[in-house]
C-alpha cells in the first residue's frame, strides 16, 4: 500500500473514502483487504475504517463526517459519544443515528442513519474531538437532556459531570444559553439535581424515577464504615437508613461473588440498613412499584439509636 495514503488514513483518523483507497489500489484489491479485516465497512456509503481503530464508535463517526463533507459539527448523542458521557455508548455502531448540526436545506432528512439539524444556536462554539467537529461538553450534555428522553436525563448529565469534562457551572451556563427553547424547563430543575459521583447510567435513572416521584433526595454512593470495615451503596437515605441498589445482568456471576454480596447484605442488615434491590425491569417497566417500596421504606423508618455498649 502507498505510503501516501498510509498518511491520508493517519490524518483522517482511520478512515478513508472508496475514491481515496483508489488512488493507491485497484478495486480487487480493495475487496481483498476488506475481506482480510484489514480494512472493514461502515454505514456511510464508499466509507472504509482502518481494522486497527481502537474505539469503532468513534471510527464510524469519523466516517460519517468524511462522508457528509464541508464543516458539519457532531451534536447530541453523537457528541456526547465523543466526549465519552453518551449514556448509550455500548450500543453497536451500526444501530445508532448519528446527529449532526449543518444548513436549513438538510433539516430534519434522515441520511442512511444519519440525522442533520439546523442550530438555533449557531455552531461558532464547536471543538474539535477525535478529529470531529462537535459541540463542547456542556452544550451538548444539556442539548442531550432537552430533546431526548426523560429517562436517560439525569442519567447524562451525571456522567457529563463525571466524565470531567464540564462541572457543574458549566452546565448551568449553557442551560442559561439555551432559555427558551424546548425541554428547558425540564433541563433547568435537573441541573441542581446531577451529581458525578454515579457510577452508572442505570443507578441514575432509578435516582431519577424516586426524585420525579417525589421521594426525598438521596445521597449517591453512600459509604457505611465500621470497625474498619466499609462498604458503599448505590444510593442511600441515610437518615432514614435505607439503601437502594441497582442489580445488573452482570451481578452475581460467581459463586464467590454471590458469597461476598450475601456477607455484605448481612454486614449492612446488622447494622440497621434496610437494603432494597432493583433491576431494569423495575426502572424501566414497574417504576411505580420500585417507588411504591421505596416509599413504604422511607415513611416511619427513622433513624436507628445507636447504643452505647
Amino acid at each position: 500500500m502507498r505510503s501516501g495514503l498510509l498518511r491520508v488514513i493517519d490524518r483522517q483518523g482511520g478512515v478513508l473514502t472508496r475514491d481515496q483507497a483508489l488512488t493507491a489500489v485497484t478495486p480487487a484489491e480493495v475487496r481483498a483487504l476488506l475481506r482480510r479485516g484489514t480494512w472493514r465497512g461502515t454505514p456511510s456509503p464508499g466509507v472504509y475504517v482502518d481494522g486497527g481503530v481502537e474505539d469503532p464508535a468513534v471510527a464510524v463517526v469519523r466516517a460519517a463526517a468524511l462522508w457528509l463533507g464541508g464543516d458539519l459539527v457532531a451534536c447530541h448523542s453523537t457528541a456526547a459519544l465523543l466526549w465519552g458521557f453518551d449514556v448509550h455508548a455500548d450500543a453497536p455502531p451500526r444501530d445508532r443515528v448519528l446527529h449532526f448540526l449543518g444548513p436549513p436545506d438538510l433539516d430534519n432528512r434522515r441520511l442512511r442513519g444519519l440525522q442533520v439539524h439546523p442550530s438555533s444556536l449557531g455552531t461558532d462554539d464547536a471543538v474539535r474531538r477525535h478529529g470531529v467537529w462537535c459541540t463542547p461538553p456542556a452544550r451538548t450534555a444539556c442539548e442531550v437532556v432537552r430533546l431526548g428522553r426523560p429517562v436517560d436525563a439525569l442519567a447524562t448529565l451525571d456522567a457529563a459531570l463525571r466524565s470531567g469534562w464540564c462541572t457543574r457551572d458549566d452546565l448551568v451556563a449553557a442551560c442559561a444559553r439555551q432559555r427558551g427553547l424546548r425541554g428547558v424547563v425540564r433541563l433547568g430543575g435537573l441541573v441542581p439535581l446531577a451529581d458525578g459521583g454515579a457510577e452508572s447510567p442505570m443507578e441514575s435513572r432509578m435516582r431519577w424515577r424516586f426524585l420525579v416521584a417525589g421521594l426525598p433526595v438521596p445521597r449517591v454512593q453512600v459509604e457505611v464504615l465500621d470497625g474498619g470495615r466499609r462498604h458503599r451503596l448505590d444510593l442511600g437515605w441515610e437518615d432514614h437508613l435505607v439503601g437502594a441498589e441497582f442489580d445488573g445482568l452482570e451481578a452475581h456471576m460467581t459463586r464467590s461473588q454471590l458469597a461476598a454480596d450475601r456477607d455484605r447484605h448481612n454486614w449492612l442488615t446488622e447494622r440497621g440498613w434496610r437494603l432494597l434491590h432493583f433491576t431494569a425491569v423495575d426502572v424501566y417497566r414497574q417504576h411505580e412499584r420500585m417507588v411504591a417500596t421505596a416509599r413504604r421504606h422511607l415513611t416511619g423508618v427513622s433513624r436507628r439509636t445507636i447504643m452505647a455498649p
